[in-house]
């Protein structure tokens, strides 16, 4: 069987399959290789993940994850898996290459991942051939929950935010100043910190203030990121990311405004990323 294996920047979730067959779907924490030891990740898959799936003998690791861009990180989780899983052939590509494969199959488009980070990138059908850098949640992530939240919560403690919405902050949240930055700058996991607060966003998205706020920064995620491809009209772009979906209406309209169209958006790719695994094995047999 192939061990799929997606993960964002908040959670991976994890499947068994062959042609015939597969398990179901379980999730366990984000596995960013920057964030997340060795140690950590191979606990998870030994401890976790493979008595979910009552131990499946794998011939194949499929791991699409957030922060697998480069050779080193690549190496790291590959390094990990291995000791968990010597005898299976293991296979580690970014996640935009599993948004891709997962939304787009082996069809030609681009591809815009909107979660807790943010990226975009042409795919040829196979591969990922053109990717403007997404410089993470303190350089970039335009549009991505860690860029709403860390938009959110300066409006907060600046005063920007409308005084009624930011006493109702506060009390759901308590939010300190001392306590937000020590987080921020501090904390294991700052960007998954920061996009917790986009729960507030989808909450009150009514309120002016909340829908102005997401707006904007889907624009800033269009400007600085799809207007730097040379997109051609009736190209597909396809669109994931639970920001992207919770805020689908939004980001269709900021799309529609700059001459794109959405042809295809879905929370997470896993499903697709299944579908697309067992019919590459499908055409091996």
């Amino acid at each position: 069987m192939k061990l799929i294996a997606e993960s964002g920047g908040t959670k991976t979730q994890w499947c068994a399959v062959s042609v015939e067959t597969e398990s179901e779907i379980i999730s366990t924490a984000g596995l960013n290789p920057n964030f997340v030891s060795e140690d950590d990740f191979r606990r998870i898959l030994s401890s976790e993940v493979l008595p979910a799936l009552n131990y499946p003998a794998i011939s194949e690791v499929w791991f699409y994850g957030a922060g697998c861009a480069g050779k080193a990180m690549e190496d790291k989780v590959r390094n990990a898996i291995r000791k968990v899983l010597p005898d299976s052939d293991i296979n580690v590509n970014s996640d935009l290459t599993g948004a891709a494969r997962g939304l787009l199959g082996n069809k030609k488009g681009y591809i815009c991942m909107i979660g807790t980070g943010s990226n975009s990138g042409y795919y040829d059908g196979k591969t990922i051939t053109a990717n403007v850098p997404p410089l993470g949640f303190i350089l970039g992530d335009e549009g991505s929950g860690a860029y709403l939240g860390k938009r959110l919560l300066a409006d907060h403690l600046r005063g920007i935010m409308p005084s009624g919405l930011s006493e109702e902050f506060r009390k759901k949240y308590g939010a300190e100043k001392d306590d937000i930055v020590s987080h921020v700058y501090r904390g294991v996991f700052p960007s998954r910190f920061i996009g917790e607060f986009v729960k507030f966003l989808k909450e009150n998205i009514s309120e002016p203030y909340c829908s102005e706020l997401v707006k904007s920064s889907f624009e800033e995620y269009v400007r600085r990121n799809l207007m730097l491809y040379d997109i051609k009209e009736e190209t597909d772009i396809a669109v994931t990311g639970s920001v992207a979906w919770h805020f689908r209406d939004i980001l269709e309209e900021v799309l529609r405004m700059h001459g794109f169209r959405i042809t295809l958006i879905e929370k997470g790719p896993v499903e697709g990323l299944i579908r697309y695994h067992r019919m590459v094995e499908g055409l091996k047999g």
